[in-house]
């Protein structure tokens, strides 16, 4: 029996290669039409697939597969995400002429036939449901199996043909295009450019495949949570005209945030169970619909209702902003806005998407208040949102800068309500636009806005702040583990984290509420991933001017007589017009500080009174407990002054993974900071760095979502680690050093360590972990 199964497969097989692939299919196994594979969760398959296949594709293949740009768009991180399968289009193209038709998974098409009617193109089989079948028209499937078949070196670079450029050519394989990308490139399997999976895993894999891909439905919510969802939904959907506002604000900055009730997991040690703030045509109690839009802001057109989704895919590192619900926020949220004493005598239309016009009625102090208190989540939005990715909108800001916020107490006096409300039309923003190229005239349209209100707050600090006095630090928010951020651009990602780390960077922002609102809805809810590029290029250029405010906020707390000098090194270089925009008065601010300088270098020693006030005692030993190297390793601290020549062999991100049975596993993150003459230059970076000053630091934990590199060390080993590395200054011996100590692509232990990493960056990290992305993973 087993020998006629065999022949039949192999003839099979033999048939399909040798006639036309997609007619020959259809007559052996039927018309491809998609199929229902979610199964309730409590059927004994979807339980298989939960509890063993699943965790195989997070592992092993999410890691690669899991975002906006996912290669052929294909997200494995969800049930939902395999069976919408791939598609050619990439998602990220900076040359894009027309805004293209948005693909987000869950929202822009709701079932697997919608997203063939999209292009999207299946990875699991759906012609007649037979084991050859399965196995024979599952790309997911052959392609693992192509691995198996053609096994990588397992030693050294892998052959130079594998590219992993964000920027390289995608072979988004089809049943017909499968058995040509299978001969024109036989090393090309799946994991791409990784070891296989082992026989246990590929087994599990393969069963699965065969018996047609079931999956499960997302599991019950328990009792507890339901009361919480229906508790919040309840309070999110209040009809009165000042809770209806309330809520549109609310929404419009939380529709990217991991919504988790703390309260309910901390007391049972649970892993939480994550939400999205959705807009749904139906009412709480009944299944969710989803109304999509290209921006939060945009008009949902009928009745809708909020309502909590439970996150059906993977946590992703790179996407995940994890926001706390529980007493303490619903207290927070009941005193500022739904127990504050303002009325709302008729709620704005969607037409217009002016946050300073559309939420005039909420006190501005409120509104601030609302985002300093999760400053860390407010800022992610732009460093994890879809705005992270690529050069573009990431060449803004500078490679190593420290943030603080203006305190909110000023914002809640009359007389800045009213400047706010006089000024809403200069705060208008580009991203208010459509998606499609804006014309020049209305781009100029836009800066002019923005160098009138730069002139107007001068003049409106000139008439009302206390000159006597000066800028101190007593208008530093402060006190909040919020109150200090550190950001790390990693040329075409980021990363923020708490907390003012590291040596001195070059430049701080101190942010003020207009900015740091016009910040969010030009980054995150205005930005469209699926616009043209004069869509992505006005929100580059505009960014300008707030990433110049919050510069020129922290120098003018500097003597008047230093200001010009440090705004001049950090704009080296600069063209006519933006030195004469950065010596403009308005924007350098005569007003005086009221800060006692001790010593000739203002600039260093604000930076070090503002870590100093920001956070107490115990909040700065937080931070360094978290992040600073222990006595068990302080001789990696010569890592933080490689010399230079050593840098310049350094990618972005790497990852030290330093082993002991004895000591137990630590993980170390290096940086490489880029040096720029400015970040103002859109399309020559390359002709504004400056690597001769380029740097690196080292810290513990895990830092980025996107490992360029990756060590291995045996803590016995960690000296000659450390001597190899620091002497590294040229390419040959850096070379040597990764031959002994990498972990490359090619090693055999590679899925290993990587287990062992996202342990203990789960150990780490707590409720803001999520899973790696090893798409920019180098071939050294």
């Amino acid at each position: 029996m087993n020998f006629k199964i065999l022949l039949i497969a192999i003839l099979s097989v033999l048939m399909i290669a040798c006639s036309d692939s997609n007619e020959q299919l259809n007559i052996d196994y039927g018309v491809a039409q998609t199929r229902d594979r979610l199964l309730p969760p409590e059927h004994p398959l979807a339980t298989t697939f939960r509890e063993e296949v699943f965790p195989i594709i997070e592992k092993r293949c999410v890691v690669c597969h899991g975002c906006y740009d996912a290669p052929c768009q294909l997200k494995l991180s969800s049930a939902q995400g395999i069976d919408r399968g791939a598609s050619p289009v990439k998602v990220y193209n900076a040359r894009r002429l027309l805004a293209a038709d948005p693909s987000r998974l869950f929202l822009d098409a709701k079932s697997s036939e919608e997203w063939r009617e999209k292009g999207f193109s299946p990875v699991l089989n759906e012609r007649d449901q037979t084991l050859l079948s399965n196995l024979q028209g599952s790309m997911l499937y052959q392609l693992l199996l192509q691995t198996n078949k053609h096994p990588l070196p397992q030693a050294g670079r892998l052959p130079a043909q594998f590219d992993y450029k964000l920027d390289r050519e995608e072979q988004c394989v089809t049943e017909d295009t499968l058995e040509d990308y299978q001969q024109d490139y036989p090393l090309f399997g799946m994991p791409y450019g990784l070891p296989a999976l082992t026989s246990d895993e590929f087994k599990s894999i393969e069963k699965w495949v065969g018996q047609g891909a079931p999956m499960s439905l997302p599991e019950p919510l328990s009792k507890s949570l339901k009361m919480l969802v229906d508790e919040w939904e309840e309070k999110l959907n209040r009809s009165s005209l000042k809770a209806q506002l309330i809520n549109r604000y609310l929404y419009e900055h939380l529709f990217l945030a991991h919504l988790y009730f703390s309260d309910v997991e901390a007391k049972k040690g649970l892993a939480p169970a994550f939400f999205r703030l959705v807009r749904s045509t139906t009412p709480p109690g009944e299944a969710i619909d989803e109304i999509a839009t290209r921006r939060p802001y945009e008009d949902p057109k009928g009745t809708f209702y909020y309502r909590l989704q439970l996150e059906a895919g993977t946590i992703l590192e790179k996407t995940h902003m994890p926001y706390a619900l529980n007493k303490k926020r619903k207290q927070k949220w009941d005193k500022l806005f739904y127990n504050n004493d303002f009325s709302v005598e008729k709620l704005p239309n969607y037409q217009d998407s002016n946050p300073f016009i559309v939420f005039e009625p909420i006190p501005a102090y409120a509104r601030y208040q609302f985002l300093l208190d999760e400053a860390y989540f407010t800022i992610s939005g732009f460093i994890k949102g879809p705005v992270c990715r690529g050069s573009i909108a990431l060449n803004v800001i500078n490679d190593n800068f420290w943030v603080f916020f203006i305190k909110p107490g000023f914002a809640k006096s009359e007389i800045s309500e009213q400047f706010l409300r006089e000024q809403a039309h200069n705060l208008s923003l580009p991203s208010e636009s459509s998606s499609e190229n804006l014309s020049v005239a209305a781009w100029l349209s836009y800066a002019s806005r923005s160098t009138d209100y730069v002139k107007a707050k001068s003049q409106f600090i000139g008439s009302y702040m206390d000159n006597k006095t000066g800028l101190t630090l007593d208008d530093i928010w402060a006190g909040d583990e919020n109150a200090a951020l550190t950001v790390f651009r990693h040329f075409d990602s980021a990363t923020v984290v708490k907390g003012a780390l590291g040596k001195q960077p070059k430049t701080a922002w101190i942010i003020d509420y207009p900015t740091l609102e016009r910040i969010h809805y030009l980054l995150v809810a205005g930005f469209d991933l699926f616009g043209n590029i004069g869509h992505q290029v006005t929100t580059r250029l505009y960014m300008d001017f707030l990433r110049i405010e919050s510069e020129m906020n922290f120098v003018s707390f500097l003597p008047n007589e230093d200001r010009k000098k440090v705004m001049a090194s950090w704009y080296l270089n600069s063209s006519k017009e933006l030195a004469g925009y950065l010596n403009d008065q308005n924007l350098l601010q005569a007003r005086p500080t009221g800060i006692n300088y001790q010593t000739e270098h203002s600039k260093s020693e604000l930076l070090s009174l503002l870590k100093r006030h920001v956070y107490t005692a115990e909040l700065q030993q937080q931070t360094n407990n978290k992040y600073r190297i222990p006595l068990l390793d302080n001789n990696f601290k010569r890592l933080s002054s490689l010399d230079n020549s050593v840098v310049k062999e350094l990618p972005e991100i790497t990852y030290i993974l330093v082993e002991s049975e004895s000591e137990g596993d630590r993980l170390y993150t290096l940086l490489r900071h880029n040096a720029h003459k400015n970040v103002s230059s859109l399309l020559n970076e390359k002709g504004q760095r400056q690597p001769h000053l380029d740097k690196a630091e080292l810290y513990k934990g895990l830092i980025g979502s996107y490992p360029s590199l990756i060590f291995r060390v045996q803590s016995r080993d960690k000296y000659d680690f450390i001597n190899q590395f620091t002497g590294a200054n040229t390419s040959e011996k850096f070379v040597k050093l990764l031959a002994r100590y990498s972990l490359r692509r090619s090693n055999p232990d590679f899925w290993l360590v990587s287990d062992k990493l996202h342990q203990l960056h789960l150990q780490d990290s707590g409720v803001d972990y999520g899973l790696l992305d090893y798409n920019r993973l180098q071939n050294r």
